[in-house]
């Protein structure tokens, strides 16, 4: 739970910055800027979207499933990374530490929520989860080809 919780307070994160990016980023954009500021924050958004998508899997009544969870919370710590990184570069006139902590920030609780959704407990909820919910006669959505 403490992880769906994480991950719902990192989707609400990365979608505020998706569209902070938007707004911001059209406000102050010219001469074909307009093009790479709505990409940069479709990219922005998608990951928000994949960690939306990440919860509701995990939460999911009958057939749980960490992958998508993770999958969202390693794109989104390399994100992350590369935004320290340019932090501590700074633009010219050094480093820009108000940004740094809040990328750290933002890299902690999506490492915490990854720890979590890793732990060998976890693991076994979902199993259990699923053998139960065959036993019960239920049987996951078959994917088609």
């Amino acid at each position: 739970m403490a992880a769906a919780v994480l991950g719902g307070i990192v989707a609400v994160v990365v979608l505020g910055v998706a569209v902070y990016t938007l707004v911001v980023g059209l406000a102050g954009a010219s001469g074909g800027g307009e093009i790479a500021v709505v990409l940069l924050a479709g990219i922005v958004g998608l990951v928000g979207v994949m960690h939306v998508l990440g919860v509701v899997r995990l939460l999911h009544q009958r057939f749980p499933h960490t992958g998508t969870m993770a999958l969202a919370g390693g794109v989104t710590v390399a994100v992350t990374g590369f935004g320290v990184f340019r932090s501590i570069r700074g633009r010219g006139d050094g480093p820009d530490l108000t940004t740094m902590l809040v990328w750290v920030g933002l890299a902690a609780v999506v490492i915490a929520m990854l720890v979590l959704v890793t732990r060998p407990s976890v693991t076994r909820w979902v199993q259990a989860t699923h053998a139960h919910s065959r036993r019960l006669g239920h049987q996951p959505e078959q994917r088609r080809r």
